[in-house]
């Protein structure tokens, strides 16, 4: 069976956020999208296959792209494109050439490429220090979004596919979170009612501040666990909450764990927290200031050190109002596991460093010598662009992603400990 050679062949770019990638199952398309058509009838053209069934499935989950009854050894295009939260479609290609009997396979990791790989028609250039990345609606909103899928030659489409890609599971449920109601600011997301209590997760963004963690969050929710996403600063005009990461108290996030733990699938002992960059150092923060309402911490893109407020502020950190001093983060009282996921090839800061003088003072490490700062949380989204000083910005962003799927099914796994 031929398979499509992806290098040369997608147009590559880094950037912060999302992307989508295809999960394992489908919705039904047109134009010779499965082989069952109306009526029950056979369809006898070209069709784009996808292993593992039909119907929807987690944006987390890979796919395996390929097509059959295609002309013999023609050369075709295959194609991916979704439309972002602002209308904008987002594309990319692969070319390939269908094998003697017009069978044609992608591979689950080719497949989970040519869809990290989407750009919109126009796009900042590689090597500007920008960041951008592709949004659906939020989850909150919109519970999932659709994947187009093409397949054709120079002349003619042969085929279409689509596939849903969901962020909420049916039944999982949302909540938006607000200062003047709830005294936080963020999206509570539980799974279904009536499943078994599982560990909750507290999740929270860095530096570009916002509510950075909901999509995360909606993942974690769809697989079991209530999730929160909290906003800390730069929350919206009106939102309550500051501008800067100047004198943010643990006890916010400590209100925002309680509330997370007292939801009806959560076992409050096995929380945890989920920190990304900036957000590292509240992680620790909270899990060694305060054992006896979080279990576990994961620290994606560490710091092991606090360091000053941002942009400007009097510290970063407080603790019932006191600020705390930068500097070394202690990890001795925390209850469970701290894991340090980092990358090698971070050009914000030396979270690979970090992660091994974490690990020095018991944290777990993953580490991954050819990624960014981008390796935090779930797979086939599209890591962030860092400046390309080095020209290797693609380069950069493919092993983001590979370290993505790496860790998050060890993310996952402790979790369930």
């Amino acid at each position: 069976m031929a398979r499509i050679g992806m290098a040369g062949t997608v147009r590559r770019v880094a950037a912060a956020g999302l992307v989508v990638a295809l999960g394992a199952g489908c919705g039904g398309g047109s134009d010779g999208s499965g082989d069952a058509g109306d009526g029950g009838r056979k369809k006898s053209g070209p069709a784009l296959t996808v292993a593992g069934g039909t119907g929807s499935a987690l944006a987390d989950q890979p796919v395996d792209v390929g097509a059959k009854r295609l002309p013999a050894k023609a050369r075709v295009t295959v194609a991916a494109s979704a439309k972002d939260r602002y209308g904008k479609t987002w594309r990319a290609t692969a070319k390939g050439r269908a094998d003697a009997e017009g069978r044609l396979a992608l591979g689950e990791k080719a497949s989970s490429e040519l869809l990290t790989r989407m750009l919109p028609a126009r796009h900042p250039k590689l090597g500007t220090g920008k960041t951008f990345s592709y949004h659906p609606g939020p989850p909150g909103e919109q519970r999932s979004y659709r994947v187009r899928l093409s397949v054709g030659t120079a002349e003619k489409t042969l085929a279409t596919r689509t596939l849903t890609r969901e962020w909420l599971a049916e039944g999982a449920t949302h909540r938006e979170l607000t200062v003047g109601e709830d005294k936080l600011a963020g999206d509570l997301y539980n799974p279904p009612k009536g499943k078994p209590r599982k560990a909750p997760v507290l999740v929270f963004g860095g530096s570009e501040g916002g509510n950075a963690g909901t999509y995360t969050a909606a993942l974690l929710a769809s697989r079991g666990h209530p999730a929160l996403s909290l906003c800390y600063f730069r929350c919206g005009k009106g939102s309550g909450r500051p501008d800067a990461i100047d004198m943010i108290d643990l006890d916010y996030f400590t209100r925002a764990a309680r509330l997370l733990g007292e939801q009806p699938s959560a076992d409050p002992a096995k929380l945890t927290v989920m920190g990304n960059s900036r957000g590292s150092e509240a992680a620790q923060l909270l899990g060694q200031r305060r054992p006896s309402v979080v279990r576990n911490v994961v620290a994606y893109a560490p710091s092991s050190k606090a360091i000053g407020p941002y942009p400007t502020g009097q510290a970063a950190w407080a603790d019932h109002g006191k600020a705390l001093p930068a500097g070394p983060l202690a990890l001795d009282k925390v209850r469970g596991t701290v894991l340090a996921v980092g990358g090698g090839n971070d050009k914000m800061w030396g979270s690979a460093a970090s992660a091994r003088d974490m690990a020095a003072h018991g944290a777990k490490k993953l580490l991954y010598p050819d990624a960014g700062h981008h390796v935090n949380w779930f797979p086939y989204g599209q890591p962030g662009q860092e400046g390309g000083a080095d020209g290797n910005v693609a380069g950069t962003s493919a092993a983001d992603q590979r370290a993505r799927a790496d860790s998050w099914p060890k993310v996952l796994k402790l979790l369930e400990s």
